[in-house]
């Protein structure tokens, strides 16, 4: 039964990640078409400074919640999971009025004094009300998590996303331009947040209302501390370069940014191997451990690598078929930014400090490299412009992998093997160098010199033992082709 209603949980969880990475392209590849370049860059510094500051309505709050709350529903203490509930709402009610209303009420002076940007002020005061609706719907949903309900998850991530692309395609048609593109935004979440408040009244009412316990706030402050610092420290990882790029560049440029990140975080998703690592790592235990961590890496350097290598070869025809010719000044960026994927394919080590009980490293080195990150992009966009930015944050991401991967060596003796970097470096400069002798003239004949160069990769890396009949044989195993 438990089983049953974790794949349940799984299936839901999933299939509302895939409804919002797929309308999430289909939503920024309309508004990038649609506004140009200029616009779409006061529409995503917009976002972006929305998303910076939702990190403030939260510090930890709904991860909080739903530990809490599902701990108290487990031991069937009602009246403390309603305390829980209602200390914890007061308590985000306030962190997001307070973070709203001060937005609201400063969009003219951050539009014209800070970003030097007087366009900037309507869609701040519309981003105001995204930043509430949103996150109070994300909240809603927390407490559905803490009663182990993800199908709430699956309900507003529908709701939310085919709302939103909906009314952002009748906005924006309409001629209302970056106001309309965010005011999809800000419905979207409104609707969100209505549906989740129905249905839980209507199925967790009785867990709402009633007598409630008093809670231990100290306790409270003392678990999310860590939350809170490394929440704020990716958020800001995420979206301090777009910010300072609309503080330092005109406002395309921002848009020329944001586009080849967008590019590089839908691929990102794709190769993501480490956090399904998470529950095998925390049952494991020294050499099992070190087995264990070497087999997902091989593999996962044997997937980004070649990927990266290939984005950056067909960069220009993907910049150009994706956005058009407006945004070809993104590709230098893109060609920088695309090692960020090797950041997502093999960056194990805050999955394995965590399943050791060890978040403190990765929440302070992620601190330390934030800070690097904030100061590089100062220097390094000022004299490069977005090029620099994404070199600032490719190098402050390396520090990171570095530092905790030190660190993981030195407390749990986990460390990849030099060979399984090197050999799929090899063999992806190889077919780097063979794809880089073809001509492309658009995205069909690039995808079928890749595919080309794909072979060649695999067929190197055989040649130099970087892959063995065996790892085939193993993953047909896993892939539940062969009998293990």
């Amino acid at each position: 039964m438990l089983a049953k209603r974790v794949f349940r949980n799984v299936v839901y969880n999933s299939s509302s990640v895939l409804i919002a990475n797929v309308v999430g392209v289909v939503v920024t590849i309309y508004v990038a078409r649609a506004l140009k370049p200029e616009l779409f860059g006061i529409y995503s510094l917009a976002l972006s400074i929305a998303f910076l500051l939702l990190t403030f309505t939260d510090l930890g709050i709904n991860a909080t919640l739903v530990r809490y709350v599902a701990h108290a529903h487990g031991l069937k203490d009602y009246e403390l999971v309603r305390g829980y509930i209602r200390g914890l709402s007061k308590l985000k009610v306030l962190l997001v009025f307070l973070v709203s209303t001060t937005l609201f009420a400063s969009s003219d002076v951050l539009s014209t004094y800070v970003f030097h940007k007087p366009l900037l002020s309507d869609p701040l005061k519309v981003t105001s009300l995204f930043i509430l609706f949103f996150s109070l719907s994300g909240f809603l949903n927390a407490i559905f998590n803490a009663f182990n309900d993800f199908k709430a998850n699956l309900i507003k991530s529908a709701v939310y996303e085919f709302s939103r692309l909906f009314f952002i395609i009748l906005f924006v048609s309409a001629g209302l331009s970056v106001i309309g593109a965010l005011l999809g935004f800000a419905i979207a979440s409104s609707l969100a947040l209505i549906v989740l408040l129905v249905s839980l009244l209507k199925k967790y009412g009785n867990l709402v209302f009633g007598r409630a316990k008093p809670i231990d706030w100290r306790r409270i402050v003392r678990f999310t501390s860590y939350l809170t610092i490394g929440s704020i420290t990716w958020v800001v990882f995420a979206y301090v370069d777009s910010v300072m790029i609309g503080m330092f560049l005109p406002a395309e440029d921002v848009g020329y940014y944001r586009a080849s990140y967008n590019i590089v975080g839908a691929i990102s998703g794709l190769v993501s191997i480490p956090t399904v690592m998470f529950p095998v790592f925390v049952q494991l235990e020294g050499r099992d451990l070190r087995n264990a961590f070497n087999r997902a890496f091989k593999y996962s350097a044997i997937l980004s690598f070649p990927v990266v290598f290939g984005l950056i070869s067909l960069g220009e025809q993907l910049i150009k078929f994706v956005y058009g010719a407006d945004y070809l000044p993104a590709v230098p960026v893109l060609y920088v930014l695309s090692f960020l994927i090797l950041r997502s394919a093999l960056g194990f080590w805050g999955v394995i400090f965590n399943a050791k009980e060890k978040p403190e490293y990765p929440v302070y080195v992620s601190f330390f490299a934030m800070i690097l990150n904030i100061v590089l992009n100062y220097f390094m966009i000022l004299r490069w412009g977005i090029v620099g930015a994404g070199i600032a944050t490719v190098v402050s991401n390396l520090f990171s992998w570095i530092t905790l991967a030190y660190l993981s060596k030195v407390m749990f003796n986990v460390f990849p093997k030099v060979e399984h970097l090197v050999k799929p470096i090899v063999s992806s400069l190889i077919m780097f160098y063979i794809i880089s002798q073809f001509k492309l003239s658009n995205l069909i004949e690039g995808v079928s010199v890749v595919l080309l160069g794909a072979m060649v990769y695999f067929g190197v890396l055989f040649l130099i033992k970087g892959m063995t009949i065996d790892d085939l044989r193993y993953l047909r195993t896993i892939l539940g082709l062969e009998r293990d």
